[in-house]
């Protein structure tokens, strides 16, 4: 206990209530879209509106940019998948192009951008990693778990224990 008590005095209140309202909710939208994307290869539409709905709503009474960038977000992170999706059909579903829409709601463009990167660089390295191990091309990558991943690094190195 003394640790947590540390860690919030440390930051501050303003801090804390990033970790409960926003942190927190986005790490336990992407641990269920994990499971349910490695388990069923689908992302629940469910579980992705109601992330949409409850960051919209969170960060019109919290926001610590301006209110465009969380929609900005949205464009920036999902539009580009959409459109990836679009010149190579099959190539992203539906479910990873609309929770990228829940972390950019969630985060913003600029993080979304990063985020966005950091996905692509972490699936390319276990792709590649993969095909020299098992020589097998066509297999399908969830990115859900590629998602969870990148918003731990993205959280320890922002807010986390530095």
């Amino acid at each position: 206990m003394h640790k947590v008590e540390t860690y919030f005095k440390r930051r501050g209140r303003r801090e804390a209530l990033e970790l409960l309202w926003i942190d927190l909710p986005l790490f336990v939208i992407l641990i269920w879209a994990t499971y349910t994307d490695i388990k069923s290869r689908i992302i629940p539409d469910r579980l992705v509106f109601s992330g949409l709905c409850y960051f919209l709503v969170i960060r019109i009474g919290y926001a610590d940019q301006p209110y465009f960038h969380y929609l900005l977000g949205v464009i920036a992170g999902a539009g580009i998948l959409y459109i990836c999706a679009l010149i190579r059909p099959g190539s992203f579903g539906g479910g990873d192009i609309k929770l990228l829409a829940v972390v950019g709601v969630a985060h913003g463009w600029q993080i979304s951008l990063i985020f966005l990167c950091l996905v692509f660089f972490m699936a390319g390295m276990f792709a590649v990693i993969k095909y020299l191990i098992w020589k097998n091309k066509n297999s399908l990558i969830p990115l859900s778990p590629f998602y969870l991943l990148v918003n731990i690094v993205i959280w320890l190195f922002s807010k986390g224990y530095s």
